[in-house]
């Protein structure tokens, strides 16, 4: 058999879950011999044309390699414990999730790298985390807080007129919301969008700027923008794409701590209070960064450029917090969110659970000496809690769910 055609057999047979231990070291074999790169790069080719594959950046042979290692291991392990009825729950599920995920979590460097696929409809049977009542990833869903105080849930509204008010109506249409003018020059009234944990939305404002919520996040804002200035206030977490007008600034308002200044561009925002830093993320065009949310002309400000982040302190004395700017940013990462995936692009184990909280609308508790480990990659949020604690639970973390407490242990 030639070697592409024997290459293709080996990896069928990988992504089946059907290699024998003979077959796996035999890939091994021919990544050691590829001495070109051709192996790897075919490799990488077949899990590119997989659709249901999670688009990913090309492995290394050696990132390959320590995949089938694993693989290898984890069967070795099957062989040397309960033969039968045990694995079988665990295999299917790893099955599910593809032989690229090194059986769940390939160790690199202290760290954790996986690949995923796009979450399908299979049932999986009650083992361990699966005999839970499954935790279902968040939705698209949101709250709006009309002026006179009144209250619209978003979550299953159907397409249409959602409120009529001085300025402006409030458009539902293919789960986004949209402000039009309704007599210009009228009295300016705000609204405000937010969305629960477990929640995320998208909206279009009056002037054409288009925004993305995260869970647990706000934005409130006028339902018409007049003046020489159109300014938002947010929490949580947010990606703008701002609609240019140079006559007049876009101002974004974040926790009352920082402001933000463009005349048209995309940048991501986050700032949720449980979180470190706040932080700006810029995508194109340009931004002004001040880390005083009311008086931006008297403080101290940063311009950012595309692929430039800005952080400050998110807490304490907001007099006494300096910007500092960062041009090693991996921007996939930022936004991974708005596109529908987790990027756990070296990530403590905390700050992967703070995500988590979020997504899933958990309470997270952690147990005395739990590691704190870092992971690398990325995967679908469409993925029920249980599933993904199947994957992150080989890196010796282990969880206990609760109803909707989330207990982490050693």
């Amino acid at each position: 058999m030639q070697t592409a055609n024997r290459l293709e057999y080996l990896l069928d047979k990988m992504e089946q879950r059907t290699a024998s231990e003979a077959e796996c070291q035999e890939l091994l074999n021919l990544i050691d011999a590829d001495e070109s790169g051709t192996i790897t790069e075919r490799i990488n080719a077949f899990h590119a044309a997989r659709p249901d594959i999670v688009p990913q950046p090309d492995f290394e042979g050696s990132q390959w390699k320590q995949g089938i290692h694993e693989v290898l291991n984890k069967y070795k392990t099957r062989e040397n414990t309960i033969p039968d009825a045990a694995p079988v729950g665990r295999l299917r599920s790893l099955r599910r999730i593809g032989w690229a995920a090194a059986a769940v979590l390939v160790i690199t460097a202290g760290a954790y790298l996986f690949l995923t696929i796009k979450e399908t409809p299979t049932a999986v049977e009650p083992v361990g985390l699966a005999q839970q009542q499954p935790i279902l990833p968040g939705t698209n869903g949101a709250r709006l807080t009309l002026a006179d105080g009144s209250t619209v849930s978003l979550d299953d509204a159907k397409d249409g007129l959602i409120a009529a008010q001085q300025g402006a109506n409030a458009v539902l249409k293919n789960g986004s919301l949209s402000y039009a003018a309704a007599n210009a020059g009228g009295t300016i009234v705000y609204n405000t969008l937010s969305t629960p944990k477990g929640r995320q939305f998208h909206m279009e404002l009056a002037d054409g700027s288009k925004v993305w919520l995260n869970a647990g996040s706000s934005i409130r804002f006028p339902t018409a923008f007049q003046g020489s200035e159109r300014k938002v206030e947010i929490t949580g977490e947010a990606y703008f794409e701002v609609a240019p007008n140079s006559a007049s600034p876009f101002i974004v308002n974040v926790n009352n701590r920082a402001a933000i200044e463009v005349l048209g561009t995309s940048f991501n925002i986050n700032a949720y209070d449980n979180e470190e830093q706040l932080s700006t993320t810029l995508f194109s065009g340009s931004v002004r960064m001040a880390n005083n949310a009311t008086h931006i002309a008297n403080t101290a400000t940063v311009v950012l450029k595309p692929g430039q982040q800005g952080r400050m302190n998110n807490h304490g004395s907001t007099a006494a917090t300096g910007i500092s700017v960062s041009s090693d940013i991996d921007t996939d990462k930022i936004i991974a969110w708005k596109n529908g995936f987790f990027n756990f692009g070296k990530a403590s184990l905390r700050e992967v659970m703070r995500q988590l909280e979020r997504w899933y609308d958990i309470e997270v508790v952690y147990e005395k000496d739990v590691p704190n480990p870092q992971f690398i990659g990325k995967m679908t949020r469409n993925i029920s809690l249980q599933d993904l604690f199947q994957i992150l639970e080989s890196s010796e973390v282990n969880f206990r769910i609760e109803g909707k407490k989330v207990i982490v242990t050693k």
